[in-house]
C-alpha cells in the first residue's frame, strides 16, 4: 500500500501537471479551431512535446507500486519462494533492458547537441522530447531496484506484482 508521502511523489506530481498541461492545451486548441475557426500552428508542436513527457510521468507513477503491466500468471502457480526469486529475476533483466535503452537514448540526445534537429514552428530542440527517454528509464530502473528492496524487507507484497489491473 502506497502511504500519503509516496503518493505526493515527485513523479506523481509532474504526471498531474503535465497531464493538466495536456488536457488545457488541447482543448484550447480545439476551441480556437473549431470555436473560431483558427489554429495555432505552435500549440500543436507543444502538445506532442507535453504529451510525451506526460505519458513517461504517467508510467513512472505506476512503478513506485510496482503495478506495472506484467505476464504473471505463470508465477502465481509457482511456491512463494519461487514467486520471489522469478519476479526478482525478472525485475534486474528488465534494469539491464532499461540500461541498453538508456545508453541508446543518451547517445541519440547528445548527437542532437551536435546535429540539432528543431521542429519548424517553435525552433525547439528536438533533444527536450527524447530527453526524457534517458530521464524516464533512469528513474524507472531506480524504482524497479527500491520495490525489489521493498519485495526483500517484505513491505511489497508479491501478490501486487501479480495482481491484473
Amino acid at each position: 500500500m502506497t502511504d500519503r508521502k509516496e503518493r505526493f511523489s515527485l513523479e506523481a506530481i509532474a504526471a498531474a501537471v503535465l497531464m493538466t498541461a495536456l488536457v488545457v492545451l488541447m482543448s484550447a486548441q480545439v476551441i480556437l479551431r473549431f470555436g473560431f475557426g483558427m489554429s495555432v500552428s505552435w500549440l500543436e508542436e507543444v502538445i506532442r512535446l507535453v504529451f510525451v513527457w506526460a505519458v513517461y510521468s504517467c508510467f513512472l507513477v505506476a512503478a513506485i507500486d510496482d503495478k506495472h503491466i506484467r505476464v504473471a500468471l505463470h508465477v502465481s502457480l509457482l511456491p512463494q519462494k519461487a514467486q520471489f526469486v522469478v519476479l526478482g529475476l525478472a525485475d534486474l533483466l528488465w534494469v539491464a533492458f532499461n540500461g541498453v535503452v538508456i545508453w541508446g537514448a543518451v547517445t541519440y540526445s547528445l548527437s542532437l547537441l551536435d546535429f540539432p534537429y528543431r521542429l519548424p514552428t517553435t525552433g525547439i530542440n528536438l533533444i527536450w522530447a527524447f530527453a526524457i527517454v534517458p530521464v524516464g528509464f533512469f528513474i524507472l530502473s531506480l524504482r524497479i531496484l527500491f520495490n525489489i528492496r521493498r519485495r526483500i524487507r517484505g513491505e511489497l507484497d508479491l501478490s501486487d506484482a501479480q495482481t491484473e489491473m
